[in-house]
Formats: C-alpha cells, structure tokens, sequence
C-alpha cells in the first residue's frame, strides 16, 4: 500500500505461513538467526522426530524453572524493575546454575509458607477460644475453663465451630448454650450436651466443623486462662512477623538472580518452540511458523546463502501486525484498546488519530493548559508508572505531547491563555472558536457529530461493499439517506430555525428519507427476522444519539473555561484588594493564586478530556465499521531489557 493510502485508513500487514525445510546440521543455526532477527512465530508442533525428543529434557528443564520463578514472584511483596542483558551463548549454563541456587530458595520459600499457615491456623483457633472465654467470664466473672469444656458423668461442654447452617441442630442437641459468637460464616458455640449422647453429637458435626480444645486443667480460671492466651497470641504475631521478614529478606537477596531465570525462561522457552516444531526425515529439518508478509523478503535474503528450502501459503485466519505511517505509530495504543484489525479489514489507526486530536485539542483548547499537559506528561506522569520506559507509556507521552500542542494552538485562535487572563493580548482580533459561547461550542459540537457519524457510516458501506455482505451495505446506504435527508425534514416540519429549507429540498430530503427508511427496515428484517421488524426504530433513533453524543466536547470544553474564567475572578480580586494596600504583596499573592488556582484546573480538567476523547474514537467511530477481532503476530525474540518481578 503506498503511503498516501495510509493517510486515512491503512491495512494491517499480514502473516503466512512459511515451511522451512533445512540440513538437521544447520536446523540450530538457522533458528537462532530468525530468532535474533524476530521475525517468526511458531506454530504447532509435531512430535516424533529425534530433534524435539534430545529438546524435551531441555523443556522439561525450562518448565520447572517457570514453575519456580512463578512460586517465588508470586510471594513478593512489591514489584521491582531489574534491568537483565542475557548472553544467547551462555543462557543454558546459565539456567542449570540458577536453578540450582533458586531451587533451595524454592524450598526454604515453601517451608517458611508452610509454617505461616501453621502458624497462622494456631492464631485463628487461639483468637476464637479466647473471644470465646472472655464472652463467658462476662456472664460469670469468677468462672473456671470448665464453663469452656468439661467432661463430667452427666454433663459435658464442648465449644464448637459449626456453620451458620448446622447451628440450630447443635442447639438442639444441646442441654444449654453457654455462649455464642459470630465469626464470618460460621458460629462459634459453647454448649452444654449431656454425657450419653456426646459421641452422638460429635459424630453428627460436618466437616468443616471444629472442636476447640483449651489445653489446660479445667480447675483453672477463665481470668488467667485468658491472660495465658493473650502472651501467646503475642507470640504467634512475633513468630508470623518474623517468618515473613525471613522469606522477604530472602526473596530481596535473590531478586537479580530471580529476574535473570524469569528472562532466560521467556526467551529460551520460546526460541525452542521454534526447533520443536521442526519435523522431517532422518537428514532434514522443518522448521514451521509465521512471518509477516512485508518481512518475507528479507528473511528469503537472510537464508539465501543457506541450502534451504522454503514453502509458503496463506490462511483462512492469519495473525496481523498494524502497518501504519512513523507518525500514527504512537496512536496504535488507541486502536488496541478496541482490538486487533483482522485480515480482511482496515486499520482505523489514522483516522482515529485525526479524531483523537481533534476532540481532545477542542476540550483543552488552552495555550496555558495545553502546555501544562506537556509538561506534567514529560516530568510528573512517569512517577506514576513502575517502568516509564516501556514501550506503551512511550507511545502514550507521545500521544500527550501531541495533544497538548495542539490544545496550545487551538486555544491560541480561540485566544484562551489561561482564560481571558492572558488570552486577551492574543493578537487576534476575533476568537476563532469562542470558549466562552456554549451555543458556539454546541454547534461545533453537533457538526462535528454529524459529520464524524456520517464519514463512519460511509466507511462502513465501503466495508461491506467490499466484502459482499449485501444486506449490511443496504442497511448502511439506508442510515447515510437518512442522515442526507433527515434533517432538513425535521427541520421543515417543526419550522425549526437552524435550518432554512426551501419547498424542493424539502420533497428531495423526504423521498431520501423514506427511501433510507426502508433499506434500513428491509436490512433488518432479511438479516434478523421478525426482530427486525421493531429493532429498526432503534438504529434510527440511535443516530441522533450518536451525533448528540459529541456534545461532551462543548460540555467539557465550556466547564474548563468557565472554572478558568472564575479563578481569574479570583486572581483579579486578590490582586486589586491586596494591591490597593501594598502593590509588591498584591502581586505576589496574585501570581500565587493564578498558579495554584490555575493548577488545580489543569488537574481537574486534565482527565476528562483524554477519556472522553478515547469513549468518542472507539464507541462512536470505530464500532460503526470496525470488528477488532484479529490476533497480533507475536515472533520470537531474544530478550534484552527490563523484567519486572
């Protein structure tokens, strides 16, 4: 597709499949050269051949070491960025010695997990019985553990934790109920049962029950019984919180060592995939995967000094990579929120990007706050991520640093700096866009709307046309004859003023409406059957919603100016009362005010801008033609970076 294609709409560049049958000798250099060049994703693998049986072993190696660095990330306590370079030639030797260091802290790990549950089981128990002893020393102050359990000749009290729904049959087992407590969804109940029918009760407990043992004389009293209990809940705290430290010291220690084995899993583990799937006779290889079709040519470049043979064909349901211009690449963060473009379809990402920055520069059309954006993006919004190099929160600065220079030009045309602060001395001498107008702003708002649902619509029509889907490109036809005629019907049957339409456009809107009033009745009754026949209404009236929905830029756009315009109020007053008594502290308070006042506006407004921008692109643009359905090639590569852990 030449670039000028690109500028609206583009299309993902697919993947084939590719079959590259290669000397068994060679089978590990030349994997190693696709991996190194990323280009190639594995598909499935085929056993039997004595390739991926000398592998296995290997597999079976790099499994458990997941399997290790999974355990032992999952007990951090905090996630930490470590920065990994891994040596290809050396990651084998490497893996084996890390594994052998990380498998002992494996199991001093799960041994120290072990005793917190322990541990942690003694204090629940321990905290109950004694919730339990105190509920009954309040009803008898001088009474002994006997009253918690006692086994006599006719009489025997137990304290059991039984659930909600087994509390009712304990009780009427039971010759007296001593104490009850609640504790989450179970009830802890001291009773008295008589002797004879103890076993009887016992055994009739479900199994989640639990039979609370003090573990001392019952002729000792409640009051130093629980004294003793308290000194050993104190205990068990000291000894949980000791573990714990033990484990996290543990864990810190090896943290590099963790993130190393993490890397080399991810890499290695996949770059075996790619030698698993070889298959062939006794001399050759096959090595099976996809690789994307712009990327083909050089890969056929890179094997043509080597005695391969290379098939390639195409599928029903290929992975996609997008394809998009160096300047739209940031904005593909945008199209992945709503879904991968299938094969078949167009990548909205341009458009999208057009979009974007038009709604978002209209809702901070600001000099001031425009260029607050691009700062706070440069140097406060990294502080809020654990890895501000990433490659997503790079192409989302990149998105704001564009924004907000736009929202700084629009707001200089709409001269807005900082509100009529500093936007009167814009040497315009009219606003372009008038902030201050929320009719202006609906207007615009509703252009907008219109224009941007009916260009939706027309790709959409393109689309099915396409793709010979008959009856969704009537139903699309159908909802652009609407909209052509639509409004100036409207218009002409209510005498509404924003509309003058004269006697003959009005006939022509009317035949256009009833002509695209019909398609989308017919569209929906061939497509949904008798559903159809009312869910229309729906897609009619939804029109008018979608194009009343931009209505948030004015909304947006209006609240940011209007919160300015009343800070500046302030500013003006605090500047005019603390000036009239001393000038130098009516100036400084002045400008202490505007940057805090004007701040907190920037901080207010920044968000909803952004998220209202992004709900307009992927709900009211992009569902109208776009699927998002398709799979994103994934090759294999060495890893060299950052490992989170």
């Amino acid at each position: 597709m030449s670039d000028l294609s690109k500028v609206l709409l583009s299309r993902p560049d697919v993947a084939v499949g590719v079959l590259i049958v290669v000397p068994r000798d060679l089978s590990e250099e030349i994997t190693e050269l696709l991996v190194r060049e990323g280009v190639i994703e594995p598909r499935v693998l085929e056993a039997g051949n004595p390739l991926i049986r000398e592998l296995e072993n290997y597999v079976t190696l790099l499994e458990e070491a997941k399997k290790v660095y999974e355990y032992l990330e999952s007990n951090l306590e905090r996630k930490t960025v470590v920065k990994v370079e891994v040596l290809p030639e050396s990651t084998k030797k490497t893996l084996g010695n890390l594994l052998a260091e990380l498998r002992k802290v494996y199991e001093e790990v799960s041994s120290l997990n072990n005793l917190i549950a322990s541990y942690e089981n003694q204090l629940t128990t321990t905290l109950l019985i004694k919730e339990v002893s105190e509920n009954v020393l309040r009803r008898y102050p001088d009474g002994f553990v006997s009253l918690v359990h006692y086994t006599g000749k006719y009489v025997a009290i137990r304290t059991l934790v039984v659930p909600e729904s087994s509390v009712e049959q304990m009780k009427s087992l039971a010759l007296e109920v001593i104490a009850e407590l609640r504790h989450d969804k179970k009830v802890v109940l001291t009773c008295a049962f008589s002797s004879e029918r103890l076993s009887e009760v016992l055994s009739s407990l479900p199994e989640e029950s639990l039979l609370l043992e003090p573990g001392v004389s019952s002729e000792t009293t409640l009051e130093s019984y629980i004294s003793n209990l308290e000194s050993r809940l104190a205990e068990l705290s000291k000894s949980i919180e000791s573990l714990r430290l033990r484990k996290r010291e543990i864990l810190e220690s090896k943290i590099r060592d963790l993130a190393l084995l993490k890397a080399i899993v991810e890499s290695e583990y996949e770059r075996l995939k790619v030698l698993k799937g070889a298959t062939g006779s006794r001399y050759t290889v096959a090595i099976s995967g996809w690789i994307l079709k712009s990327k083909l040519k050089s890969v056929l470049n890179s094997l043509s000094s080597y005695p391969v043979y290379i098939v390639t064909s195409e599928d029903e349901n290929p992975p996609v990579d997008f394809d998009n211009l160096k300047p739209f690449k940031p904005f593909e963060l945008i199209t992945e929120l709503y879904g991968i473009p299938t094969h078949y379809e167009w990548d909205p990402t341009p458009l999208l990007a057009y979009s974007f920055l038009l709604f978002y520069s209209l809702m901070m059309a600001d000099v001031g706050y425009g260029l607050g954006i691009v700062i706070a993006t440069k140097y406060l919004l990294p502080k809020f991520v654990n890895d501000p190099e990433s490659p997503g929160f790079r192409r989302l600065q990149k998105i704001l640093y564009i924004g907000g220079l736009l929202s700084a030009v629009v707001g200089l045309i709409a001269k807005s700096f900082l509100g009529s602060l500093l936007g009167r001395y814009v040497p315009i001498e009219r606003p372009l866009i008038d902030v201050g107008s929320v009719v202006s702003l609906v207007g615009v708002s509703l252009a907008i709307g219109y224009a941007f649902t009916f260009l939706s619509h027309s790709i959409a029509l393109a689309k099915s046309i396409k793709l010979s889907r008959t009856f969704d490109a009537v139903f699309e036809a159908g909802i652009l004859l609407l909209m052509s005629g639509g409004p100036f019907v409207v218009s002409k049957a209510f005498n509404l003023a924003f509309l003058s339409v004269t006697e003959g456009v009005y006939r022509i809107s009317l035949v256009l409406t009833l002509v695209g009033l019909a398609m989308v009745i017919l569209s929906r009754l061939k497509t949904m059957g008798g559903v159809g026949g009312f869910l229309w209404l729906f897609d009619v009236v939804g029109i008018t919603g979608d194009v009343f929905s931009y209505i948030r830029i004015a909304g947006i756009a209006g609240g940011t100016a209007l919160l300015a315009e009343l800070f500046n109020g302030v500013v003006v007053y605090i500047y005019e009362f603390l000036g009239s008594i001393n000038l130098i502290a009516g100036v400084l308070l002045g400008v202490l005010a505007l940057v805090l006042l004007h701040t907190f506006n920037l901080a207010l407004s920044a968000v909803s801008p952004f998220i209202h921008s992004l709900r307009l692109c992927l709900f009211e643009i992009s569902s109208k033609f776009y699927e998002g359905r398709g799979r994103r090639l994934k090759p294999v590569r060495v890893f060299l970076g950052k490992v989170m852990v």
